[in-house]
């Protein structure tokens, strides 16, 4: 009898501490949506792959405005004064805000590439994996972002005129989004190398190639993430299943980890208390790191490739992820503990996850290769 009644507590309790993901409202595009959201001001801000861009209202998901291009727009928005900037298929705009008008827009005429003969994919794609855009980054008044042709460029926030151009090595693309800390610019190619510029000696202070030898493959090694730098250490992803976290000041590796199961570790990364929380795509895993020896504290495999940046989120972790093979398979989101790991709950949608999730007051925002945008909040 009492047994029984110890159980029934214990169930009770646990019960009534189970958290849930929950729908709040979808927003349909009509296309696949992998860029990350930018909210500002309760306002969502995010384009889709048939080039519409869309400003929606974050609370009740009503239609602000919307502005079509002619491309496919995969990268996260950038706030800029007052007002959005985006890329779509190498242009760039500036547009205000509150209304949707065009401020300014540069075309950097791209000569058009696919590596897909028959044409059934969307131009300016290298490989069928490519699904990362480089997000930009206002510094002094210049927006600088990385291209397909291989430069870093830097606009007039003003009046989008070029006052700062850089080339990469053997003109590489560059996929992955620059970072600007104490006058030093970082960033990397889909050759595998990692840039820091000087901007007060106007020069390299140094250059790093991520793997030595022949690339084995020809999807291996591009960087495609976001960087992030922590007590002097740079952290980054890259289509390579070694994580590779350099020294700042030489470009040297400090530490690395090499996933057993050869899959790339390809998500933005994103640090808190000393601990580095990153995904991968073939290993299916969500990683937490130390960033003082880069000891595996923690792995979970929820099945599906990431390709994105978790949301930490008081005691949470949630994160998106999608079939990068099939794409007629489903998304999950997962919410788990951040302490180990541990599964709480999953949403799953019709079609694949690649964006990141943003944050709301109080709700989780990403798209869908399903054509929608999800706001999703966690019930208590």
């Amino acid at each position: 009898m009492y047994r029984l009644l110890i159980l029934l507590v214990l169930t009770s309790s646990t019960l009534s501490k189970a958290q849930t993901l929950d729908i709040q409202w979808t927003f349909e595009t009509g296309s696949k949506v992998l860029a990350t959201p930018l909210i500002y001001q309760e306002t969502i801000y995010i384009g889709d792959e048939d080039g519409t861009f869309y400003a929606i209202n974050a609370v009740n998901s009503d239609l602000k405005w919307k502005y079509e291009t002619e491309g496919i727009i995969q990268a996260k928005a950038a706030s800029i004064d007052g007002n959005v900037f985006f890329e779509s298929a190498n242009v760039f705009y500036l547009l205000n805000a509150e209304t949707g008008e065009l401020i300014w827009e540069k075309d950097l005429e791209i000569k058009p590439f696919s590596y897909d003969p028959n044409a059934n994919e969307p131009l300016y794609k290298i490989d069928p994996w490519d699904d990362k855009r480089s997000e930009a980054t206002l510094h002094n008044g210049v927006i600088y972002v990385g291209t397909s042709n291989g430069y870093i460029f830097g606009f007039n926030a003003e009046n989008g005129e070029t006052v700062f151009k850089l080339s990469t090595i053997n003109l590489s693309p560059v996929r992955s989004s620059p970072m600007i800390q104490s006058g030093q610019l970082y960033f990397g190619d889909w050759d595998a190398r990692i840039y820091k510029y000087n901007f007060t000696t106007k020069d390299f202070d140094w250059i790093k190639r991520t793997y030595r030898g022949a690339r084995p493959y020809p999807s291996f090694g591009g960087i495609v993430s976001q960087f992030l730098l922590h007590k002097e250490r740079l952290y980054f992803g890259s289509r390579n299943h070694m994580l590779n976290v350099l020294y700042d000041d030489t470009g040297e590796k400090e530490w690395t980890y090499a996933d057993p199961n050869g899959g790339w570790i390809v998500g933005d990364p994103i640090i808190e208390s000393d601990t580095l929380f990153i995904g991968g795509s073939d290993n299916l895993t969500m990683f937490a790191f130390s960033t003082r020896d880069g000891r595996l504290l923690w792995s979970q495999n929820g099945g599906k490739n990431i390709y994105t940046k978790p949301l930490l989120l008081d005691s949470y972790l949630i994160y998106t992820s999608g079939n990068g093979y099939d794409a007629n398979d489903t998304g999950i989101v997962y919410l788990l503990s951040k302490k180990d790991g541990a599964e709480i709950d999953t949403l799953e949608v019709s079609k694949g996850i690649f964006s990141s999730p943003s944050y709301s007051n109080g709700s989780i925002i990403f798209g869908s290769n399903d054509g929608n945008i999800y706001s999703v909040s966690i019930i208590e």
